[in-house]
């Protein structure tokens, strides 16, 4: 056989067997004598049965033939023949399949791209020969090693089914980088077969790496899709909020759309759109709302990809905050505090020993000899306490210096204005001083005190003008706004892919959010804070309530990379006792120190389902080189056929 190598030349041995074929031919079955009453009618069978054609004689003939090229096609099979030209070895491939946001949209035929990649990627580990070696890598949103190079087809097959689709954007390019380390420098060193629908910027890239084969799973088509949505409370109203929202059309066509936003469940606006092909369109929203909850934005619109036409953000509720006015009768104070938003006033005439949770005292001249624990806010003090002494009454008490930058004067202008009756008070510790006099003398002053800031204003208020100022009701908000903690309570959203840094609160601290460029699996890791030391048991539950567990270490966790949109949910497991449900725990999202972060796609470059370069088409193609299979799976079907014929040559002869 000129021009063929074999893989397994040992199988022919099995060439063998063409020997007893031969000996069952030859030898002949010895007939039983019997005696008969007469032959004639013998004679008279043997007669008409005799051989009517010449071919017929040489059936038997036949069809020792046909076994004997039936044995030998089945020997030539069993060596895994080559073409002259195929690599007689064995072969390693490291096989990568995208799994990133884009390969969810669907196809002609009602199905995704990533299960026309898994079909193919099946067609792949069908067609190793015999000790071949395979690899499967993920590319969406992180790279992951499914299985490591192996030889066992089934555990490929079981990976390759089980690939989850992400929400992630697409790493093919470090998937690349990751499969060239897993073939390291040897030689030969093998081949990396990519299977993707190629919507990724590094796609030149990848297709120029030595050893690396792209193969295309999709066409080109038309999408509209958000690609940024924030939204946060307005820093100028207590109950208002900005929604930020951007809509691409990332098609050939003029497309108009509408943008369809509801706030827990209940329809907030209709914004209408007009795109022009490849254009995005900005809008800013303002609404009112004191309930908070899920912002989700949806367009309202039919294309392939569904993922990016909802993005949803968190909006935080604004509780009503108990405020308690001690005064003997200050109608400017009270009728300021009243107009706040949000501010639920109680007057009384002496201050309360304590200061109800969450909420904050406003001291009217009245001070105790010590301070109770907590928020206090006091105005024109007329005695010293435990935490300042009162002394002699400034003479020139004009407004020299604000400081701008402080959340406490934020938006205050009071340039010259006069402080009338202000007081020189002599505090315990340095107190933060935003609004000062020419001496440099407090008018305003903060104290940071492990129980709770205070905040002073010396300023008589009936004897100066200051209640008239409109700078007077923003200092009273932005100051309870300060022991708020907000700052405009801005929550952010992430793009899938990213790393999330959490500050996991108790019930009586708030929370931050910051993202992370880094790429990894959930994680926790460890991060000083100020006010918390102990380890915590925590739960972490995904948009699809699945929960897993973690720890938070010195009040921080890091979790990510979030590759499902919707919002994720950091809490204190349910307690030991209740025994709840895996469902049960996973809907559990309320309460003290639970952290939600809402995690959105918006990525442009994801959702423009147009494959940055031409592709070959994966359909059909496997690892045999000729004709779609390898050669031993052609011979097989020859040998069948041969078998086909020798079984209808035995019906002809034992029927005729």
């Amino acid at each position: 056989m000129n021009g063929f190598e074999f893989a397994n030349p040992i199988g022919w041995w099995w060439a063998a067997l063409a020997i007893p074929v031969l000996l069952l031919y030859v030898l002949k079955i010895r007939l039983r004598r019997q005696p008969v009453s007469t032959l004639l009618f013998w004679d008279k069978l043997f007669d008409e049965k005799k051989p009517r054609a010449w071919w017929q004689r040489l059936r038997h003939l036949v069809s020792l033939l046909l076994q004997l090229a039936f044995l030998l096609l089945v020997v030539s099979a069993l060596t895994d023949p080559l073409w002259g030209w195929q690599e007689n070895r064995q072969r390693r491939v490291v096989l990568v399949v995208d799994n990133s946001a884009s390969m969810r949209a669907m196809e002609e035929g009602g199905r995704s791209r990533l299960d026309k990649a898994k079909d193919s990627a099946a067609a792949l580990v069908r067609s190793l020969r015999s000790g071949d070696r395979m690899a499967l890598l993920s590319a969406g949103g992180r790279t992951q090693v499914a299985v490591g190079m192996t030889d066992h087809q089934r555990s490929l097959l079981k990976a390759i089914e089980t690939l989850p689709a992400t929400d992630g954007p697409t790493d093919v390019a470090a998937a690349v980088v990751a499969a060239e380390r897993l073939l390291g420098d040897e030689e030969p060193r093998g081949v990396i077969q990519v299977i993707t629908d190629g919507c990724f910027d590094d796609l030149a890239d990848v297709q120029s790496r030595e050893h690396v084969k792209v193969y295309g799973v999709a066409a080109a088509q038309d999408n509209v899709a958000i690609t940024r949505y924030q939204v946060r409370r307005s820093l100028v109203d207590a109950v208002g909020y900005q929604i930020l929202i951007d809509v691409t059309n990332l098609s050939r066509e003029r497309r108009s759309c509408r943008v369809e936003l509801t706030l827990a469940g209940d329809l907030v606006d209709v914004v209408p759109l007009d795109l022009e092909p490849g254009a995005t369109v900005t809008r800013v929203l303002d609404h009112t709302s004191a309930g908070g909850g899920e912002l989700v934005a949806k367009l309202d619109v039919t294309d392939a990809l569904g993922t990016d036409n909802v993005a949803v953000a968190l909006l935080p509720k604004r509780t009503p905050i108990p405020v308690i006015l001690a005064t003997r009768g200050n109608l400017f104070l009270q009728g300021v505090l009243e107009a706040i938003p949000l501010v639920d006033l109680r007057v009384v005439a002496e201050p309360p020993a304590s200061v109800p949770p969450n909420g904050i005292l406003v001291l009217d001249r009245i001070v105790p000899p010590r301070l109770p624990a907590g928020r206090v806010i006091v105005v024109d003090p007329q005695d010293s306490c435990d935490a300042w002494t009162v002394g002699d009454a400034i003479t020139q008490p004009l407004v020299a210096e604000v400081e701008a930058d402080s959340p406490l004067t934020r938006h205050v202008r009071l340039d010259n204005v006069l402080f009338p009756g202000a007081r020189v008070l002599r505090f315990v510790g340095q107190p933060e001083t935003p609004i000062r006099d020419p001496l440099d003398q407090p008018l305003l002053a903060r104290l940071r005190r492990p129980t709770g800031d205070a905040v002073v204003l010396t300023c008589s208020l009936e004897s100066g003008d200051l209640p008239l100022r409109i700078a007077f009701p923003v200092l009273m908000k932005n100051t309870i706004d300060s022991f708020q903690g907000n700052a405009g309570e801005l929550r952010q959203a992430v793009a899938t892919g990213q790393m999330v840094s959490l500050d996991v609160p108790g019930a009586e601290t708030g929370s931050s959010v910051t993202t992370a460029e880094d790429a990894g699996d959930i994680a926790v890791v460890a991060a000083a804070t100020a006010d918390a030391s102990a380890t915590r048991e925590l739960v972490l539950v995904s948009p699809d309530r699945r929960a897993v567990p973690l720890t938070a270490t010195e009040g921080r966790v890091m979790i990510g990379p979030l590759l499902d949109t919707g919002l994720w949910t950091v809490r204190p497991p349910a307690p030991a006792a209740a025994a709840p449900s895996a469902s049960a725990e996973a809907d559990a999202v309320d309460g003290p120190g639970v952290v939600q972060v809402a995690c959105n796609l918006v990525d442009a470059a994801e959702s423009d389902l147009r494959p940055r370069a031409d592709l070959t088409d994966i359909q059909g193609r496997t690892l045999a080189s000729w004709g779609g299979q390898p050669l031993w799976f052609y011979l097989t079907l020859v040998a069948a056929g041969l078998i086909t014929a020798e079984w209808w040559l035995y019906q002809r002869r034992i029927v005729g």
